[in-house]
């Protein structure tokens, strides 16, 4: 290896300690702390085959996130750290999956920088702090496209299993997207290089058969649980379901350029220099006229610009969609970069992420010494450090190599903050993990605590149980003390229907992924929040 590329373990290291801070963040409301309570009803069930939530069916996503959660407990404790390990491994699993795949492409220096540029992209690193299901699924996609195009290329058996695998467990964590996004990769691969053999290669029955047999415990909770129409769902009806909006909603739905400007942040630090490389490489393709040429491929592009076009024309949309395509945003950007890494780096490529670091530096300040000041001299000192030990590492590197690799130390200062510092005190805003705390901190015996109204998926996560509800006539028939989970408006009328209560526990509740400008500015934060309580209740004693 060159210098340069041995480096590339050093900022590995550097990445990890970041990856490490997201592991102590608590989950938030809605879908990572959701997620984590669907799994906390099997663990304390012993029912893995069905998807409850808060008492109900849930059609919506499979398995497969929440079977690794609830076994996670099983090891762990039903903890933080228990929730997101396992999507953590799953990222190393992508990282390395990007790796194989830019090498397939391309070669082993190209693999090696779009693992790195994959592992310290911003979407990529908060997929596993704000876990759902975004990390499993891309490193199972990432997995299988690279198994076909290692496929495709040696003609290898073990290749076909392990691609049937990837296909699997992509389809096992959020239905048939983990499926069809790898097909429409290899195909528009084969497509580009005329490959018609491999295209029409009998083998690929095979690998249907095998995939669908690992899919099979998937297929058979969602019969045992829902029916026949439990299956149909997750076979067909969940992916239109989310094109048309359905009842998933309308979320984004008419902005067409939605991921167009979600990629810009996703992607960061790469942002700019990816789209660079995506203009450069169409503009190949059209030179060429899109025929074959040695040391081109397709795979990349064609897949982003055949799944942009689909996600962009879907009546619901989420930032999060967009995380299934970084690692081939990844692989394109590498093979952009790698011819350059030993040249001087160009003007534009140094306005480009000067402008990114600036804008950067600019985002951690607000957010780290405006909206929620760093005031620990450990988090100081640690991102002090992190940023020297990069610099230490970038220093042997020249042109090219020195910009890429200041880019990653720039990742990684930017999310050390975000993990150690803002994400713990955005967090004090949530009232179902700081309630939990505070009820175990005076060692409140929790295990018959009902919820009135208002309900958090953290408070039950952080307590350890699933709380059901209870009404107002329940509350006046009992006789003995009830501890509620409520908010503003139900202690206002447990209060006056005349019952006692003892505040146990409060705290400022602010729905933490929906931020807007008036939370964050600390003078007009008290503007935007709510109280949520813990209470003894009693319908013994009228006031």
């Amino acid at each position: 290896m060159t210098p340069d590329s041995r480096n590339l373990y050093g900022f590995y290291l550097l990445l990890g300690v970041v990856y490490l801070g997201g592991l102590c963040v608590p989950l938030m409301n809605n879908d990572s702390a959701h997620h984590a309570t669907i799994a906390l009803h099997m663990h304390l069930t012993g029912d893995y085959a069905s998807l409850v939530t808060q008492g109900e069916p849930y059609l919506d996503k499979p398995h497969l996130l929440f079977w690794l959660a609830a076994a996670a407990y099983k090891l762990l404790g039903v903890t933080t750290l228990a929730f997101k390990l396992p999507s953590l491994l799953f990222s190393v699993v992508g990282v390395y999956a990007t790796y194989g795949l830019g090498r397939v492409l391309y070669s082993r220096e190209v693999g090696r920088v779009a693992a790195l540029v994959l592992a310290s992209s911003l979407a990529f690193i908060l997929a596993n702090n704000d876990v759902r299901m975004d990390a499993v699924l891309t490193a199972a996609i990432a997995l299988a496209i690279w198994q076909l195009a290692e496929f495709a290329t040696y003609r290898r058996w073990r290749n076909l299993v392990l691609a049937a695998l990837g296909l699997a467990l992509g389809f096992a964590t959020k239905g048939m997207i983990g499926v069809a996004m790898p097909a429409i990769a290899i195909f528009v691969h084969l497509l580009y290089r005329r490959a018609w053999r491999a295209l029409f290669d009998p083998r690929w029955l095979l690998l249907a058969l095998l995939t669908l047999v690992l899919a099979t415990p998937v297929l058979w909770a969602y019969h045992r649980q829902f029916g026949i129409d439990g299956v149909k769902f997750i076979l067909w009806s969940q992916n239109f379901e989310r094109l048309s909006g359905g009842r998933f909603g309308t979320a984004g739905g008419s902005d067409p350029l939605f991921f167009f400007h979600t990629f810009v942040w996703a992607f960061l630090p790469w942002s700019l220099l990816g789209a660079a490389a995506v203009w450069a490489r169409g503009r190949e393709l059209v030179a060429a006229r899109l025929r074959p040429v040695p040391g081109q491929e397709i795979l990349t592009l064609g897949t982003i610009a055949v799944m942009f076009g689909i996600i962009s024309s879907s009546g619901f949309k989420l930032p999060h969609y967009l995380n299934i395509l970084l690692p081939l945003f990844a692989v394109l950007l590498a093979s952009w970069l790698v011819p350059r890494m030993r040249a001087p780096a160009p003007r534009g490529a140094k306005l480009a992420q000067g402008l990114v670091w600036a804008l950067m530096g600019v985002l951690a300040l607000a957010l780290n010494a405006w909206a929620f000041p760093l005031d620990r001299v450990a988090v100081a000192g640690g991102v002090v450090a992190l940023a020297l030990a990069g610099i230490v590492l970038a220093r042997p590197a020249h042109g090219m190599a020195r910009l890429v690799f200041a880019s990653v130390v720039v990742a990684a200062a930017f999310n050390f903050l975000q993990n150690f510092n803002f994400y713990p005190k955005l967090l004090r805003y949530q009232a179902g993990n700081n309630l939990a705390l505070a009820l175990q901190a005076r060692g409140v015996d929790v295990g018959g605590v009902r919820h009135f109204g208002a309900r958090a998926n953290s408070f039950d996560f952080y307590i350890g149980q699933l709380t059901p509800p209870v009404t107002l006539d329940e509350l006046k028939a009992t006789r003995g003390p009830v501890l509620v989970y409520a908010a503003d408006a139900g202690r206002k009328a447990i209060e006056e229907a005349g019952l006692r209560v003892e505040e146990l526990a409060a705290s400022p509740e602010f729905r933490v992924t929906r931020l807007n400008i008036r939370f964050l500015d600390p003078q007009r934060r008290a503007e935007t929040l709510s109280r949520h309580y813990v209470l003894r209740v009693s319908g013994e004693d009228r006031q």
